[in-house]
């Protein structure tokens, strides 16, 4: 997700640390890499998304199968990669409330609203504690760096988080899909957490971008020969998804453990090849990789707008020719939501100015 960008000076409520008089250092210079890498997979999961509505072919449900393979575990190593000052400062803790808590009240509510005007739903007092949609993610992100202290204390802390994925298939808080993924999902956002800078740089060598874009291809025909399920049997979606358990799944503990392995085992093949097929320098999308928490919060009220009213069940786009529109539609919306005039017009809900409910800040640690 979006990043909080460096702050020339501080908050007026929050001190400086600094000895009075002394010039404030230059705010760090941004790296267009993960910038880049952030917006296209910002475009990612709102394809996926709209591609969630289709299924008509092999052709098209593998290339979902790809997608879903690896675009949330990408997301989500990418957020825990810049949570890293959550386990050297317990300062960061305070834009937990302000930048994740309020802006799910706020588009919670909108998710809501939108459930009861268009879809005709009963509106309940208690439906805003249940996350909707893609409000999970927000609600993961919490108790993900909630959690970032404890992880730098641990010798092997990815190993750990995957035990504790494994096991949290066969409890029974797999029956919401929150908690699910948030358990599922866990070992990613560790790895970004915890991984040295140096081993992320590997990715961005010239070679890793010739060998990302192959694996991405190589992919697509595999997934689409998996699929039929006529060499090896179909893939189970609640591998993927990160919301079933193991039983919900009809499998085993050891059967689902090691799909859960197998997942996890594809995510990190398939999205190493995304991040290294990514590119390096600035160009006219590198900004709007900083805008990636507009696009996430504010595809999905519009995607559902299109599917509670039906109009992606029209007949006409479920076919090549349709598929290929709706992809299309789906870069451009992505696209479009990232651009300086949406943040300017929806600041208000997805960047709340929210930090006077918090205390002042007297203490650097």
């Amino acid at each position: 997700m979006t990043e909080t960008l460096p702050q020339s000076r501080p908050p007026a409520d929050e001190p400086s640390g600094r000895p009075s008089g002394e010039a404030a250092p230059p705010p760090r210079a941004r790296d267009a890499y993960f910038d880049n890498a952030k917006f296209f997979t910002a475009l990612l999961v709102v394809v996926g998304h709209v591609w969630a509505e289709f299924g008509d072919s092999h052709a098209t449900h593998a290339a979902y199968m790809v997608l879903y393979g690896f675009h949330m575990p990408v997301f989500v190593f990418i957020s825990g990669y810049f949570s890293r000052g959550f386990m050297r400062s317990t300062e960061k803790f305070r834009s937990i409330f302000p930048t994740l808590i309020v802006p799910y009240v706020i588009f919670i509510v909108l998710y809501r609203l939108q459930l009861v005007f268009i879809n005709d739903v009963d509106f309940r007092l208690s439906s805003l504690l249940r996350p909707h949609f893609l409000m999970w993610f927000l609600v993961a992100m919490v108790f993900w760096r909630l959690s970032a202290p404890l992880w730098g204390h641990l010798r092997h802390p990815v190993v750990v988080s995957l035990a504790l994925a494994l096991v949290a298939g066969t409890w029974a808080f797999t029956a919401d899909s929150t908690l699910s993924r948030t358990a599922g999902l866990l070992p990613f956002f560790v790895l970004g957490l915890t991984i040295e800078p140096r081993h992320v740089h590997v990715l961005r060598r010239s070679w890793a971008r010739w060998a990302g874009i192959g694996v991405l291809l190589a992919a697509l025909p595999i997934a689409y020969v998996w699929e039929r399920g006529t060499v090896i049997p179909k893939i189970n979606r609640g591998f993927v998804w990160w919301t079933l358990g193991y039983e919900d799944m009809g499998y085993s503990t050891l059967q689902g453990m090691g799909g859960r392995v197998l997942a996890t085992v594809l995510a990190l093949v398939l999205g190493a090849a995304f991040l290294a097929a990514v590119p390096r320098g600035r160009a006219w999308y590198t900004r709007m990789g900083t805008r990636t928490m507009y696009v996430y919060l504010l595809h999905g009220l519009i995607v559902k707008t299109f599917d509670y009213s039906g109009m992606l069940d029209k007949p006409v786009l479920h076919n090549p020719l349709g598929m290929v529109a709706v992809t299309l539609a789906a870069l451009a919306l992505g696209v479009a939501l990232a651009t300086a005039p949406v943040q300017r017009a929806t600041r208000w809900a997805v960047e709340p100015k929210a930090r006077w409910l918090l205390k002042p800040s007297h203490a650097r640690t």
